[in-house]
């Protein structure tokens, strides 16, 4: 073997070495906790509900030039995501502020936790011990009551608290055994003295709302003065309850909607017996044929007067009709139909055999009143059925970009594939020169 020959393989085994990543420099910082010798103080101030104020005070000598703060709070949700945001370093005290007023604000009782990652001046990456507290309206000194799996907390009222929660167990129960719809997950109720304190615990709400459901949270806040509680407080509870239950129960992360005529009727089936006013209202809307076509309450119910009357009641008299009819089942069918994404009409069609226009005349004929007549349903619009159009000009051309050379990635025990690959041409490159002196010889 010639020495011009011994000079070639080694170049080449050379030039593959030093193509190939090196290990030292494949090497990344590792997280690790900071030592709480470090940490002066590590807080969150919350100023409720406007905001929160984040602050990690450091020992001087800690030389940190990067800091990140992840939070998050707890609830239910299709993507949880938790927030990361980059905080300024300038010294030892590092601080940041979320400002509800752009994000809205989670109800009180729920749980908000925090930790800091940091790098210091040699690379190294060091991350705080995780720190939570829980959210409270600090304006009131609450009081508690709680059974099966409903916790409520009130401080108008010497017995505003028991009264209500002994009418959401009902309103619960009247759910499950008669609709078989049933509780998910436990429910908490703040029950605030009026509507002004409770809209003052909660931005961005409308100024004649009487209370909010926030459903990722399992909390409903209600304004119940003490003087009304007996009647209007009694069946607003179990009202906003059925919408959570009924919420948690036929919850879709695909896009399931529920038409606003099943959301409240069996809200308003959940608060028991009609009372009064709801059932002459409904015998007079039957003396005067004055219903709404029932599709016309898929949507928002009218906001004031008669209408919005008339439409909650012929919304619980169609549950009314659906369950004594064709059974709980078929109820629950059409609420998991309705999550997995299916339009009413279809999903009515295979539950019941009909849309609902055709629910509507069964209703009519069940109550006593004469049918109407349905205009025809819409066609759904198919791709197949849009003509395609004739482009305006020819197609242009388009350079072609050049493609990115990526740098080869980091050679590590958990990814050896890079170093694998590089070492593996080194065979080939000795067995293409070997022959290529064989040939040469020959």
């Amino acid at each position: 073997m010639s020495i011009r020959f011994l000079f070639f393989l080694l170049s080449l085994l050379l030039i593959t070495f030093l193509g190939m990543p090196q290990a030292s420099k494949a090497q990344t910082a590792v997280s690790v906790p900071l030592d709480e010798k470090s940490i002066i103080a590590n807080k969150a101030t919350v100023n409720y509900p406007s905001s929160v104020n984040f602050q990690l005070e450091l020992d001087p000598s800690v030389s940190i030039v990067d800091a990140v703060l992840t939070y998050n709070v707890e609830q239910t949700s299709c993507l949880d995501v938790s927030t990361t945001v980059p905080v300024e370093v300038n010294g030892p005290l590092l601080e940041w502020e979320w400002a509800m007023v752009r994000s809205g604000n989670p109800p009180p009782g729920v749980d908000l936790w925090w930790e800091w990652q940091l790098t210091d001046d040699q690379g190294q990456i060091y991350n705080t011990p995780r720190q939570s507290l829980t959210f409270a309206d600090e304006r009131f000194s609450w009081n508690t009551v709680s059974q099966n799996n409903i916790t409520l907390h009130w401080y108008a009222g010497e017995d505003v608290g028991p009264l209500l929660l002994e009418s959401a167990v009902a309103g619960l129960a009247l759910l499950e055994d008669e609709l078989g719809i049933e509780l998910q997950e436990d429910v908490t109720f703040y029950i605030y003295g009026s509507s002004a304190d409770m809209q003052d615990a909660v931005l961005y709400i409308q100024n004649w709302a009487g209370g909010v459901a926030f459903p990722e949270y399992n909390t409903i806040l209600i304004g119940v003065p003490p003087n009304i509680a007996e009647d209007w407080g009694r069946s607003t509870i179990r009202h906003e309850l059925a919408h959570l239950v009924v919420g948690k129960f036929g919850q879709s992360c695909v896009g399931g909607h529920r038409p606003t005529w099943l959301e409240e009727g069996l809200a308003m089936y959940a608060e028991g017996e009609p009372s009064g006013t709801v059932t002459s209202d409904l015998e007079q809307a039957i003396a005067d044929n004055s219903f709404d076509p029932l599709r016309s309450l898929n949507g928002s119910f009218p906001a004031h007067g008669d209408d919005a009357g008339n439409a909650y009641n012929q919304s619980y008299s169609t549950i009314k009709f659906l369950r004594e009819e064709y059974g709980n089942k078929n109820l629950q069918a059409l609420l998991m139909l309705l999550a997995q994404g299916e339009g009413y009409d279809d999903a009515l069609q295979q539950v019941y055999g009909y849309n609902v226009d055709g629910l509507e005349l069964e209703w009519r004929e069940w109550i006593g009143i004469p049918s109407r007549q349905v205009p025809p349903t819409p066609t759904p619009i198919s791709a197949a059925t849009i003509p395609t159009v004739v482009p305006l000009a020819g197609p242009g051309n388009v350079p072609t970009p050049l493609p990115t050379v990526a740098a080869p990635g980091p050679t590590t025990p958990e990814n050896p594939a890079s170093g694998i690959c590089s070492l593996g041409l080194v065979p080939l490159f000795l067995l293409g020169a070997f022959s290529w002196r064989k040939k040469k010889q020959a």
